[in-house]
C-alpha cells in the first residue's frame, strides 16, 4: 500500500502477520493522531468551511486535519461545521410549516484552533 509523500497516512503501521506469517488484515492499523496545542478558539459563522478556516489561520487550506483533531468531539470532520437538525411539533409554531429536514450549518458553534506544527 502506497500513499503520497506527506499523507497523513504515510508512517502508519500495517497489521502484522500472526504466528504462523498468516496476513490478519490487509490493512493500515489506525493513524496516531497528533496531539495539537490549542491557541485560538474560532466561532463558526455562515459559509465556513473547514479549508476556509484552515486557510485563514494556516495559509493553507489542506491543514484542515489539525482542527478535526483539535476538535475530537465531532466523529466525521465535517460535524465541526454543519448538524442534522430533526424538528419535533413542539419547535414548530402553530400554523407555521416545519422547515426542510437535513443538516444545517452551526452557526455560533466553537471550534478550537491548533497551533501548527511545523513539518520536518
Amino acid at each position: 500500500m502506497a500513499f503520497f509523500k506527506g499523507s497523513a497516512y504515510e508512517r502508519t503501521p500495517l497489521f502484522e502477520p500472526d504466528e504462523a506469517g498468516n496476513s490478519v488484515f490487509k490493512g493500515l492499523r489506525a493513524r496516531r493522531l497528533r496531539n495539537p496545542d490549542p491557541v485560538l478558539e474560532h466561532t463558526v459563522v455562515a459559509k465556513n468551511r473547514l479549508d476556509s478556516v484552515s486557510h485563514e489561520y494556516y495559509a493553507e487550506s489542506r491543514d484542515w486535519r489539525w482542527l478535526a483533531e483539535a476538535n475530537p468531539d465531532a466523529l466525521f470532520p465535517e460535524d465541526l461545521l454543519w448538524a442534522e437538525e430533526v424538528y419535533g411539533e413542539e419547535d414548530v409554531a402553530p400554523g407555521e410549516e416545519p422547515p426542510e429536514p437535513g443538516p444545517r450549518q452551526r452557526l455560533g458553534h466553537v471550534l478550537i484552533v491548533p497551533r501548527r506544527a511545523e513539518s520536518g
